[in-house]
């Protein structure tokens, strides 16, 4: 007996779900066996789960699951079949609209399942198909002998004007098109627009070069009564730039210039320009502070923005945040040099992708302020500035107008540095961003003999030489101060081979083109620009 229930053990650990029962005649020994029940089938024992066996037949392929129950007697004929695991059930409804389980529904395909109301949609929105079309001919064909004489239209739309029967044949291919859908929409309020007939003879034929003036820029349109030609709107050309040429359409495949988008761009730099520049003459308020001291702060800025390798636009942002927070504020002597150091910590922030750290800042003041002082002053710069850091950078006018220049990297880098002096001169303060970079653009140009200023430059950087020369005549009037300083930090960095040795060059250039009187008697002294023009 311990070996009959080892072996019965074994046989249920072997079960599986769809494997076939045991066909043995051997008996098996179980302690709940009925009596009528034959020992040629095997008995699961009460405490085992039931299993199901899958059968196929040959006529259907419908899963029919078996459970094998442990109780020897079969189920009453009164009890409902309790449906297995996977088995689908039909559900249809009885007479009094409850659901319950019976036999099977015939379904029918899809495709034949249309009924009598879809049937009768579609008849009726072919019905309105047809009267639109009849409609659409007969207004078309009246709008095109009335509205427009064909007379005065182009030979394009003359022919199809005349004939309607083009027309026709669209209308009867929506028509066909129309019909030839299975499930036809309700039929919608039609919207009144204007007949394709219509369209075509009021339009003119664009493609033809003979409908353009000469330099190809106006459309000349005929007008309705008189028969005399009129131009498209254009922007009239200023005198001042005028035969300039559009560099900006050589750009326009390539996204990183965005030529779409640059006009409006520097049109909106140019309109802020004037909102984010200080008082020229702010020094007036200072009690503890002159210009001199300006100078020596500006030049310390240079240096210290030198030595981190920072970007150029951050020393322009750092002297402009400076010079409005002056305009705003006095200060001390004693906190001259935080508010530098405050204003070149915020620029860099603003500008750059990796900024130095607080820690660096202190590092170049030698110990003369502390984190907590330099976080202050932060706030209390912003917070007079009211948070406007949208100051239009010269540097981004300058790259502007060196597309009409052709690139040239040596008028740029000269430029770069005419631009610089204002950073560390006052008199140019006053000068906004976009009108420095034009001056810078046009005394580099004069020192390295480049030529005129072309209409291009003066379409480019929005000024003319007259409106130029004033500041120009600033950046000289620098280069040929008798007190001019070879030792600062800011002759230095242009002084090296990085850029080329602009400030070597441009200063003598300068000196020997306009020599020092021995008596300082010269009559063009601070008009040399002007003398110079006007002698060309």
């Amino acid at each position: 007996m311990p070996a009959t229930r080892q072996q019965t053990r074994r046989l249920n650990k072997r079960v599986d779900e769809n494997a076939p029962l045991p066909t043995t005649n051997a008996a098996i020994s179980t302690r709940s066996r009925a009596a009528n029940v034959p020992l040629s089938k095997p008995v699961q024992p009460a405490s085992s789960l039931p299993v199901m066996r899958r059968q196929y037949s040959s006529t259907t392929t419908t899963t029919v699951a078996t459970n094998i129950l442990a109780d020897s007697k079969p189920p009453p004929a009164e009890t409902k079949k309790r449906p297995a695991l996977g088995e689908v059930q039909n559900v249809m409804k009885t007479d009094k609209g409850k659901k319950g389980l019976g036999a099977k529904e015939e379904r029918k395909p899809l495709a034949n399942r249309e009924t009598a109301p879809q049937a009768q949609r579609r008849t009726r929105s072919a019905a309105v198909v047809d009267k639109e079309v009849k409609r659409d001919i007969k207004e078309t064909k009246r709008k095109a002998t009335t509205s427009v004489p064909i007379s005065k239209l182009p030979a394009r739309s003359r022919s199809t004007t005349a004939s309607t029967s083009t027309v026709e044949v669209r209308l009867k291919e929506k028509k066909l098109n129309v019909q030839e859908e299975e499930v036809v929409q309700p039929a919608r309020k039609k919207r009144k627009t204007s007949s394709p007939a219509l369209i075509e003879a009021v339009t003119p034929d664009i493609d033809k070069e003979a409908l353009y003036d000469h330099d190809g820029r106006e459309l000349v349109l005929s007008s309705g009564s008189g028969g005399t030609s009129m131009r498209s709107p254009k922007r009239v050309a200023r005198s001042k730039d005028a035969g300039w040429t559009d560099l900006d359409a050589e750009d326009e495949g390539d996204p990183t210039m965005v030529s779409e988008y640059v006009i409006d761009a520097f049109k909106y730099m140019m309109s802020i320009e004037r909102a984010t520049m200080p008082s020229p003459d702010y020094m007036d308020k200072q009690s503890e502070l002159q210009w001199p001291m300006r100078r020596v702060l500006m030049d310390w800025i240079i240096e210290v923005h030198t030595k981190f390798r920072l970007l150029p636009e951050t020393l322009f942002i750092a002297v402009n945040l400076v010079d409005r927070f002056l305009t705003e504020r006095v200060v001390s002597l004693v906190k001259f040099q935080l508010v530098g150091l405050t204003a070149l910590f915020v620029a860099a922030k603003y500008e750059e992708v990796i900024c130095p750290s607080v820690s660096h800042f202190l590092h170049m003041t030698d110990g003369g302020y502390t984190v907590d002082e330099i976080l202050k002053a932060e706030r209390y710069m912003l917070s007079t500035l009211n948070f406007d850091m949208s100051y239009p950078n010269p540097l981004h006018f300058l790259r502007r107008i060196s597309k009409a220049d052709g690139y040239d990297i040596q008028t740029r880098t000269v430029s770069k540095y005419l631009i610089e002096i204002s950073c560390v001169d006052n008199r140019l303060i006053k000068f906004p961003p976009s009108l420095l970079a034009a001056a810078a653009m046009f005394l580099a140009r004069m020192c390295l003999d480049r030529g005129d200023w072309t209409p291009n430059l003066v379409h480019y950087s929005t000024y003319s030489v007259e409106e130029i020369l004033e500041c120009s005549q600033a950046m000289l009037d620098h280069l040929l101060d008798p007190e001019f300083n070879t030792d600062t930090s800011f002759y230095k960095k242009y002084a090296s081979k990085k850029h080329m040795k602009s400030s070597f060059f441009v200063h003598q250039w300068a000196i020997s083109r306009w020599p020092e009187s021995v008596d300082g008697t010269n009559p063009y002294l601070g008009r040399e620009l002007e003398y110079e023009l006007s002698e060309i």
